[in-house]
């Protein structure tokens, strides 16, 4: 099983499934803590739209409805994919990661690194914590 799950790479691929209801305020926040262009705005949108239209191909309507039911209920989806399904996804967030990566400025890619060690740090830290 396959969890389509938050991965640092992916306003990759967990946002570019989710791009139906966006996470604006987050990806806001992080277009403006890495200083980007409008024009490097506009190409990372074109990615993930294009990325989504891939997954969405790619998935069964089965799944697609799971997938909808999951972002409703604001919860990860659990996707049983096909070993086929897995390697294609694998290629499609592969490209999609290789088309961001070229889009940030060195500098950027440092800070964008940066920020996912501090997001992984705070994700590790309520995980650790007991729930009340």
């Amino acid at each position: 099983m396959l969890m389509l799950a938050a991965s640092p790479m992916l306003p990759s691929f967990t946002h570019a499934a989710n791009a139906q209801t966006p996470n604006r305020g987050g990806r806001e926040m992080k277009a403006d803590q890495l200083g980007l262009t409008d024009t490097q705005k506009a190409q990372l949108k074109q990615i993930r739209e294009s990325t989504r239209q891939q997954v969405d191909a790619l998935l069964t309507t089965e799944q697609k409805e799971q997938l909808r039911v999951a972002k409703q209920q604001r919860q990860r989806p659990k996707l049983t994919l096909t070993e086929e399904q897995k390697t294609k996804m694998k290629a499609i967030r592969q490209a999609a990661k290789a088309q961001m990566d070229a889009v940030y400025t060195p500098e950027q890619k440092q800070k964008l690194q940066e920020l996912h060690q501090q997001w992984q740090q705070r994700r590790q830290q309520r995980q650790s914590q007991p729930s009340s």
